[in-house]
């Protein structure tokens, strides 16, 4: 008994250790994968992204092409979600489809994540005047109404995919922007901080290798959830006919299409994929960012 008790002991001892030797980010991925709805929002978004880059490879023409004899087809094993009013597939444009919609979330999220980090670590890092202006532009651009602003830009612009990115991309960095400088403004008091400025290590190394690799947990939190948000915009748009213009599809315009009651009530096939599409990838990856909130913590327990 003694013998067994002496080897539980060094095996929790031993635990204990390895526990403690893990990194931040070992620790973090635990945590998510504990987290039942983040799993499962990460698993349909990899669906959804798999089936959004393979299948439009093998059946990209028959999302444009134009049959006029099977106009308004109900679902059946030739057109799993039957064709439109026009007599293009459904399935392979909400597919298709997908894969626009989601390059606007991701390369949007990059682009005003981006902004949010240069113009936050700035503000954060420098203070004072400098601080000063940057924040003031922020709380500028945060008095006007968001969705607003884009169409009036969008609508200059004039309606395209790349316009729109652009769009959601140059106006939804705001909040990425407040976050990254309370960020800066507290690591930057921090002992170790303070130990590199003694040491006259360069600006430029201590914001991109000490200060911005400790603020990037909550930086990539708001990132998952600014993508939603720029999923759900680039449909607003697309549905106003300011969006992602046709022949090419995205789940926005494929509801755009389906504005008449007649479409509406007889052929529901057009627009139910399109709009469950968006709410499965947006639920996704909202559970995601809920899961990375929890994970990337450091005061929550394994």
């Amino acid at each position: 008994m003694k013998l067994l008790r002496k080897n539980q002991e060094s095996k929790n001892l031993s635990n204990s250790y390895l526990l403690k030797g893990e990194s931040f980010f070992v620790k973090s991925f635990k945590r998510f994968r504990k987290h039942k709805l983040a799993m499962f929002g990460l698993i349909m978004l990899g669906i959804v992204i798999i089936l959004s880059l393979i299948i439009p490879l093998f059946n990209s023409l028959s999302a444009f092409e134009l049959n006029f004899s099977e106009v308004g087809q109900r679902p059946s094993w030739k057109h799993p979600l039957g064709t439109d009013n026009i007599g293009r597939d459904v399935f392979a444009r909400l597919i298709l489809g997908g894969r626009v919609s989601l390059a606007v979330g991701f390369v949007s999220v990059l682009i005003s994540t981006s902004i949010g980090i240069i113009l936050g670590g700035i503000a954060g890092y420098k203070g004072g005047i400098v601080d000063n202006i940057i924040m003031r532009l922020t709380d500028t651009m945060m008095c006007f109404p968001y969705l607003v602003i884009i169409i009036v830009m969008v609508a200059v612009l004039g309606p395209s995919l790349y316009n729109t990115i652009l769009a959601i991309g140059l106006l939804s960095w705001t909040g990425t922007a407040r976050i990254t400088r309370g960020q800066f403004l507290y690591l930057r008091e921090l002992q170790f901080i303070e130990a590199d400025i003694s040491l006259g290590i360069r600006e430029g190394k201590i914001i991109f290798f000490h200060i911005l690799p400790n603020a990037f947990s909550p930086i990539i939190v708001s990132a998952t959830f600014n993508m939603a948000n720029a999923i759900l915009m680039e449909a607003g748009l697309s549905y106003l006919g300011l969006g992602v213009q046709v022949p090419t599809p995205s789940w926005g315009n494929m509801l755009g299409d389906a504005q008449s009651v007649t479409i509406l009530e007889i052929m529901p096939w057009m627009w139910i994929p399109a709009g469950a599409m968006i709410a499965i990838t947006v639920l996704s990856v909202n559970f995601i960012g809920d899961g990375l909130r929890d994970a990337l913590d450091p005061k929550m327990k394994l």
